[in-house]
């Protein structure tokens, strides 16, 4: 009788414990701070923004996965917070600029490129935008830094970029 008890306490005792892991494993915390590396250098330039369970737009998953340590992706796409996302790649530019940007839904867009001077570069209104890239000439831009201004409505962003 008591092996019996004995032995029913344990297949009890088991059950909780695979239970208690199999939620631990379903229920991770939304960020891993451990896995959070904002120096890591994803191969992967390419421009499928996600939108994080942090409620953060990324350029990519790997971008959200190593660089901010996301364990979950809610969607592709711009996070419904963020509006707008744009990005600029390279930063470090020699031949050409190319300008990322994607709305959460369609939406106008004021870019405006400017030297560290404060001096208009480039100026050009666009309308009903759900998603764009542009890629610019370095020609008529001299070695030094600018910066980017994507305004929408009361949204803005500002992507700074070195033409070398």
């Amino acid at each position: 009788m008591k092996w019996h008890l004995l032995k029913n306490c344990f297949s009890t005792l088991g059950l909780l414990l695979f239970f208690n892991i199999s939620v631990a494993q379903f229920n991770q915390p939304c960020v891993d701070p451990g896995r959070v590396d904002p120096f890591y250098q994803c191969n992967d330039p390419s421009f499928i923004p996600v939108c994080g369970c942090d409620q953060v737009t990324y350029r990519n998953e790997c971008v959200a996965f190593r660089n901010g340590g996301v364990n979950q992706i809610n969607y592709t796409g711009v996070c419904q917070n963020d509006y707008i996302f744009a990005t600029i790649y390279p930063t470090f530019v020699t031949e050409s600029i190319t300008l990322y940007l994607q709305f959460y839904d369609k939406g106008s867009a004021l870019i405006q490129i400017r030297n560290s001077y404060g001096n208009i570069m480039f100026s050009q209104n666009y309308l009903s935008l759900s998603s764009r890239q542009f890629t610019l000439s370095r020609a008529g831009y001299e070695p030094g830094i600018y910066f980017c201004f994507v305004i929408s409505g009361n949204v803005s962003r500002v992507i700074k970029f070195v033409v070398i």
